[in-house]
């Protein structure tokens, strides 16, 4: 059991990784050298205009179309996320997005170690904050963070089955299309 000087510690500790996410993003914070509005989201960026500005299968097919993943996350961005149509809105959206990465590695964490304290598990599930890889990633609202995302579903409901020995059907349902959409977004 953790006495609440403990608890206080790790809940600030936590908050303070929290902090300075979003002041990474506040920043415009580029870790990893691939961020920036003269990185990887120029490319990326002239791939959303080519989706907002032509059909799918002209899109797909466009000899401007660059990238070394699948097209699937500019067909939904270009189908789903309203704030397409500006390139930082765009970047928020995807650093909003990217806060559902420490959510879920944290559910991730309590359903495989249910004995731990909460505190503990929400300071380890926002470590994934502190990676240059992922923030810059969230940032600059690269590829990479769909996939990611989509693992950790795809962890989640691994150790979901691991533990319930009777498997439900729609939680291996789950896996599958997770682990499908890991592959898509990022071979």
């Amino acid at each position: 059991m953790l006495s609440v000087n403990q608890k206080i510690i790790l809940i600030f500790t936590t908050i303070l990784i929290y902090v300075s996410y979003f002041l990474g993003f506040f920043f415009n914070e580029n870790s990893i050298g691939s961020g920036g509005y003269n990185g990887d989201l120029r490319w990326i960026w002239n791939n959303f205009e080519l989706y907002k500005n032509n059909n799918f299968i002209e899109a797909i097919n466009h000899k401007d179309f660059y990238g070394n993943r699948t097209p699937l996350l500019y067909a939904i961005n270009a189908l789903f996320n309203p704030l397409i149509n500006d390139i930082d809105n765009y970047r928020l959206s995807i650093f909003i997005l990217s806060l559902s990465g420490p959510i879920i590695l944290y559910l991730c964490l309590k359903e495989k170690y249910k004995k731990i304290n909460k505190e503990i598990l929400l300071l380890i599930s926002s470590i994934i904050l502190l990676s240059p890889y992922y923030r810059t990633s969230s940032i600059w609202g690269l590829e990479i963070v769909y996939g990611i995302i989509t693992m950790l579903i795809s962890i989640y409901y691994i150790i979901k089955l691991d533990n319930n020995k009777k498997a439900c059907f729609f939680d291996i349902l789950k896996l599958t299309f997770f682990s499908s959409l890991t592959l898509y977004f990022d071979q």
